[in-house]
């Protein structure tokens, strides 16, 4: 018998992120999730959006939601995007 394995379309999510990006998925498409600071070191928070007309529109808002927390843990690193859809585009790793 022949058996098939599927494999991830694209890379993993960061493992500090799993609770985030299981939340992340459950929103309606078009949707966009932005980081600012390091998972790896504690020190991070995200913005995340869902269920706009465009892509354009998700990754803004996203953004927006990610550079209030920021301002509020006084993170010094930018947001940037680290997925859109259902594809990882953070390059941090």
């Amino acid at each position: 018998m022949l058996e098939l394995a599927c494999a991830p379309a694209g890379p993993l999510p960061h493992p500090d992120l799993a609770r985030t990006w299981h939340d992340y998925l459950e929103l309606p498409a078009e949707r966009a999730l932005a980081i600012s600071g390091d998972p790896r070191r504690d020190d991070w928070v995200t913005g995340a959006s869902g269920g706009f007309d465009t892509r354009g529109q998700a990754e803004t808002e996203a953004l927006l939601e990610c550079q209030r927390r920021r301002g509020k843990r006084r993170l010094q690193s930018e947001c940037v995007l680290y997925a859109v859809g259902d594809e990882i585009v953070w390059r941090g790793r």
